[in-house]
């Protein structure tokens, strides 16, 4: 199965949607310099390869590498936490998958925040509580 991943544009328009629909439209997003390298950098994480050792090899992975990287860099202005779960979600959406509604995701992501949780505890969170597209 092809992976499919998020463009540093399609973050940056989800950010300006999100932010309008939450506290009104703000025209910028991410902090100047070296945070939008640090944007396309998580954005690039999940695709990391090297030599044929992939070490996010799974799509719970590569989304937990994005979701960890977007909230532990900061990068965006206002918002950093909702945005690294929303491209996670958008990310395993358009791989076949959906966050369970019901899940504990508030809690969830203030862990990650706080630093509680590595790439493979956010990885066993994720695959307990996402659910396949039919």
């Amino acid at each position: 199965m092809s992976i499919a991943y998020i463009t540093c544009d399609e973050a940056r328009h989800a950010y300006h949607v999100m932010m309008a629909a939450i506290e009104g439209e703000q025209h910028a997003c991410l902090h100047p310099g070296t945070y939008e390298n640090m944007l396309a950098s998580c954005l690039e994480r999940p695709q990391v390869h090297f030599q044929g050792y992939v070490p996010y090899a799974d799509v719970f992975s590569k989304a937990a590498a994005l979701l960890e990287c977007i909230i532990s860099s900061n990068a965006f202005i206002d918002g950093s936490k909702r945005m690294g779960f929303l491209l996670c979600d958008l990310f395993l959406e358009r791989n076949g998958y959906y966050v369970n509604p019901n899940a504990p995701i508030v809690q969830f992501v203030l862990s990650v925040a706080r630093g509680d949780l590595d790439v493979a505890a956010i990885r066993r969170w994720l695959r307990s509580h996402t659910i396949r597209k039919h």
